[in-house]
């Protein structure tokens, strides 16, 4: 069996930011893998009777090697705090992303935002119905909050540079899976007109701060029939960069049956961005995904290798471990002591390439 994981892809990317032609292999990406995991946080408490080594990232862990895509997310950095998820700190977000470019990875970053008019959630509340609406007006309470929060999202971004001074190339995910009900972005809100014009909104912000390193990744969830359903929400070609799916593992399913249902699923998912990704020029990507821990013990190998089969995206990125510590929590990769963690290893040795061996120090 051919697997094009380590193959090289070749990107043209319009944007001078990241150089007009850049060389990739498909990346293994899992969201904050350097601020927290299953069973540890870099926070004070997270720290309490860990040793050094148990204070790594989950993969490392588990394979010795570091994911070769950096994922984090801004939520709660737009009402001004200092404390981002499980006790962790923006600083040490921005710390990581730098050393993960430092050692010559990728990072790519999303934003649940919280609606303006409450900033107590991302999720979609009937008694505030219309918020996209309100915002576009451009006057009133609701736009002049959310731009305070997109000041201030621009302010961090704008933090992210190298030893030279320059800004880190970043893959940007906001208004992701706007084409579910439960955001405040997404069908139940806003038409699609009106999406659009809050993405291009937020686009035109960051880009006359100066943000021209951001390359936009538009990525509706899982659950798009064909490639006009896909597009009904898309923002238009120069307001996008990268071509996003989401596709997550089901639960509810035999070991058997949920793999077949995820490869399925997944392929369907690629075969239409590719296809889009195709038509602009433009790269494709798994944005977020995420297995059920403790429920197959050869997903990676026999799940997920099988499905990116035939495709090459320029990554597939898990979203995040989360700790223990705090109450409520899940986890949507593999971690020291799970029961795919054994599989895992046998995935990294077949794709070496999507990881980085070492990070580098600030």
């Amino acid at each position: 069996m051919r697997f094009f994981l380590v193959s090289i892809y070749i990107l043209l990317f319009v944007s001078s930011s990241l150089g007009a032609q850049e060389t990739y292999t498909t990346l293994f990406g899992h969201n904050d893998a350097l601020l927290y995991g299953r069973y540890w946080s870099d926070s004070p408490q997270g720290r309490i009777g860990k040793k050094k080594k148990q204070l790594m990232p989950d993969v490392y862990q588990v394979c010795k090697a570091y994911p070769g895509l950096l994922s984090t997310d801004l939520d709660g950095l737009e009402l001004g705090r200092e404390i981002y998820w499980g006790g962790v700190t923006f600083e040490k977000m921005r710390t990581s992303i730098i050393r993960q470019h430092k050692s010559g990875g990728k990072i790519t970053i999303s934003w649940h935002v919280r609606n303006p008019e409450h900033g107590l959630s991302y999720f979609y509340r009937e008694e505030n119905k219309g918020t996209v609406a309100r915002i576009l007006r451009r006057e009133g309470a609701t736009y002049q909050t959310f731009m305070q929060y997109l000041g201030r999202v621009a302010d961090f971004l704008l933090t992210l540079r190298d030893d030279d001074g320059q800004l880190i190339p970043i893959f940007f995910r906001p208004w992701h899976e706007c084409n579910g009900h439960w955001f405040w972005w997404g069908t139940d809100d806003c038409s699609a007109l009106e999406f659009v014009q809050l993405w291009r909104m937020t686009h035109d912000y960051l880009t006359s701060r100066g943000l021209t390193n951001l390359q936009y990744c538009f990525s509706p969830g899982a659950w798009f029939i064909d490639e006009k359903d896909y597009m009904q929400r898309f923002p238009g070609k120069e307001y996008v960069d990268v071509i996003g799916t989401e596709c997550y593992r089901q639960k509810e399913f035999g070991i058997e049956e949920a793999r077949r249902r995820f490869i399925v699923h997944l392929q369907k998912n690629l075969k239409i961005a590719k296809s889009i990704a195709d038509e602009y020029n433009m790269p494709y990507a798994i944005t977020e995904t995420g297995m059920n821990p403790d429920t197959d013990p050869e997903w990676w190998t026999k799940g997920l290798m099988p499905a990116l089969e035939g495709f090459l995206p320029m990554f597939v990125n898990f979203w995040s471990n989360q700790w223990v510590g705090v109450p409520k929590t899940g986890a949507c990769c593999t971690y020291p002591g799970e029961a795919s963690a054994k599989d895992f290893r046998n995935f990294y040795k077949k794709n070496k390439k999507m990881f980085i061996k070492k990070l580098k120090r600030l």
